[in-house]
Order: C-alpha cells, then sequence, then structure tokens
C-alpha cells in the first residue's frame, strides 16, 4: 500500500496538488483498527472459528499493519488489499490462518521488483540500505523526491531510490522520529521486512561462492540427538566465513537469523522457517527465529525449535551473555508449548552468539 505519486500526464502538466500526504488522508486507503472490528464479522464466521474479531485483528497486526503516510497522524493502517485476501481465505477454508503464509498475489510476493529498484540505484547504494535494514534502523532525508522520471537513463540517488521504496509501498513513514523538515522511513510490517530479507539473501548471500562452499553440520539434528554442539560450532565457522569475507557487513540479530536460515534454507535435507507465526497458550501470537523440520514423513520426524540471540564482541560480557540466556531460554519454553506443536516431538534450544562465535547452545526441558 503507498501514497500516490505525481506524474507527468502531458507536457506541462504542473498545477497539480499533492495532498497524499496530509494529515486527514492518513486513513484514506486503508484499514483501521476500528474499521476491521466492524468488517470482519461480515466476512468471516467468527463463532465458527472459535475467535474473536480482536483476536483475528492481533494477528493480523504485524503483517498487514504500520502504514503512514503523515507524520501528524494519529493511526498507522493496514493494507486493505492484504486484509480483504487473508479474511477471504479464512472464511473459505473455514481455519484461523497464519496471516504471513497469505498475500495478495498482486503483491511484490518475492521481493522481485524491490530487486529491480536496488538493481538500477547508484553503486553500493543497494548495500547501504540493506545494511541499515539488518540493524534495524530508520532511514531519514529532508522531503522525498517528488519529480522521478521512471523512463531516465540515470541510477537513482539516496533520495530518489528512498522516495520510490515510499511511493511504491516498501517503506513508510516513522511517525515516532519524523518532523517538520526531517522525514523518517521505515519498514511498515513483517511482510515487507521478508521482501528485504528475501532480496538481501538473493543479491548477497546466494552469489557468495563463501555462502556456497561453506557447509552446516546438521548430523546431530538429523540423528535427533540433544546434543547439537557440532551443529553450533558449524555456525560459527560458517558465520565467520560470512562476516569476515564481507558478503554481509552489519552484524546483528536480524542478520544472524537470516544467513542461518538462507543456508538452511538451501540444504536438501531439511525444511526450516524463519519468524514462524505461533499461537502460544496464554501469550498470544509469538514468532520463532529458526524452526527445523528433519526426518520429514518419518517415524524419527523432529522439530528444533532455536531462539537466537546476540551480542557484539565489545559486549558480550559474562552478565550480558547471562542476560541473553535467560532471555532466549524463557521465549523457546513458551514457543515449545504453541498450539502448532501439539503432538509433534519438539527440541528447544537456547542459542547465543558473541559476534560470529556461538557461545552458548543448550536445550532447554523445563518451564
Amino acid at each position: 500500500m503507498s501514497s500516490v505519486s505525481l506524474d507527468s500526464l502531458t507536457s506541462g502538466f504542473n498545477i497539480a496538488l499533492n495532498v497524499t500526504d496530509y494529515k486527514c488522508f492518513n486513513e484514506y486507503a486503508g484499514f483501521t483498527e476500528a474499521e476491521l472490528a466492524k468488517l470482519i464479522p461480515q466476512l468471516v464466521d467468527v463463532k465458527q472459528l472459535g475467535v474473536s474479531a480482536d483476536e483475528i485483528i492481533a494477528r493480523m497486526k504485524p503483517v498487514y499493519d504500520g502504514y503512514c503516510f503523515s507524520h501528524q497522524a494519529e493511526h498507522t493502517v493496514y493494507n486493505s488489499s492484504m486484509c480483504l485476501y487473508y479474511l477471504n481465505k479464512v472464511s473459505q477454508l473455514g481455519e484461523f490462518l497464519p496471516p504471513e503464509e497469505y498475500t495478495d498475489p498482486a503483491s511484490d510476493h518475492d521481493g522481485a521488483k524491490l530487486q529491480q529498484l536496488f538493481e538500477i540505484s547508484e553503486p553500493g547504494l543497494s548495500d547501504t540500505l540493506i545494511d541499515t535494514c539488518l540493524s534495524g534502523n530508520s532511514f531519514f532525508l529532508k522531503s522525498l523526491a517528488e519529480n522521478i522520471n521512471l523512463n531516465k537513463d540515470r541510477k537513482y540517488n539516496r533520495v530518489q531510490l528512498l522516495s520510490m521504496l515510499y511511493y511504491l509501498g516498501y517503506l513508510t513513514i516513522d511517525k515516532k522520529l519524523s518532523r517538520t523538515g526531517r522525514l523518517a522511513l521505515k519498514i511498515p510490517n513483517m511482510f515487507m521486512s521478508r521482501l528485504f530479507a528475501q532480496c538481501t539473501a538473493d543479491m548477497r548471500l546466494k552469489p557468495s561462492k563463501v555462502f556456497a562452499d561453506s557447509v552446516l553440520d546438521i548430523s546431530a539434528l538429523q540423528a535427533v540427538k540433544d546434543d547439537i554442539s557440532t551443529f553450533a560450532a558449524s555456525c560459527t565457522e560458517f558465520l565467520s566465513g560470512i562476516f569476515t569475507n564481507q558478503v554481509l557487513t552489519h552484524m546483528s540479530e536480524m542478520a544472524l537469523n537470516l544467513t542461518l536460515y538462507t543456508k538452511l534454507d538451501s540444504m536438501n535435507e531439511v525444511f526450516a522457517e524463519m519468524q514462524k507465526s505461533l499461537r502460544a497458550v496464554g501469550d498470544g501470537e509469538k514468532f520463532a527465529d529458526l524452526v527445523i523440520t528433519v526426518n520429514e514423513g518419518q517415524d524419527n520426524e523432529c522439530v528444533y525449535l532455536i531462539e537466537l540471540k546476540y551480542a557484539a564482541k565489545a559486549e558480550a560480557t559474562e552478565s550480558k551473555i547471562r542476560s541473553l540466556v535467560k532471555e532466549a531460554s524463557d521465549q523457546v519454553l513458551k514457543y515449545r508449548s504453541a498450539l502448532e506443536f501439539r503432538d509433534i516431538r519438539v527440541k528447544a534450544y537456547a542459542m547465543v552468539f558473541a559476534g560470529a562465535k556461538c557461545v552458548h547452545c543448550d536445550m532447554q526441558t523445563s518451564q
């Protein structure tokens, strides 16, 4: 979902006024939560599903919400097209489905269009933007570019690229950090975050010889062992190669998660999922960092549920590591009790990294 951009319809078309950033028009194209609360019971049989409209909204929020077109706006809005597509699927199948797995086919569902934008930007600009995304930071600029020639021969500069990403709905206004004279843009939600992650994998990780030649030791997982220290050691070696060779230049928890997932996803022996939606009993919807299924369809099929935590080397004190271990342990135990894992063999682990090195990997067995 995006604002409206002004394009020349005829030579000399210069009398239009862009009002899409006016506060009063912020909710014009998307759904507010109040609107969804009224709409959902009309489209979905909530009694049959056994859930309330509020529960459905809470599950949709991280995936479809987050759009803002004025830094003065009071509310963010949901992508209306995505919402309607998802609610139609819920009604059609009669199940409370995970929203992140149901996206409107008309959207850039595989990141191809986003990658094309990166490819027509100035050299090095896409790398800078990817690093900012991996760090979880917003993008700052004085104002959007209002006149962008889509057919021009020159590469997009930073302001033009960020403006295009905003106009096409990949970024939205960060109203907390924006003010008059300074505009902050951010990735609006999990769906768009996954598109940026996919582009990072396709543009930076997969083309790399270091990435392709590296190996993760999953033998302990395939043998359904409790001790997966060999896997943890291979993660350290793999990540060290990725960052030492600057395949990725910014190390963060998000970067570690994406890099490990992309490698696991390229292996035929396992089925890997990143940021998997889980309904934890008493805690609502949660998102697990890594979910690795081994021996699918066999008697010894098993799910390895892993919560990752990261500390920069300079900050990796003993107390910091202990704190991250406790945080990861508490989270992964909640995830293990999720409804999606009912009657499934699951082993839960807390993995903590200091830089690229895994300094803790332990199975969690009790709450």
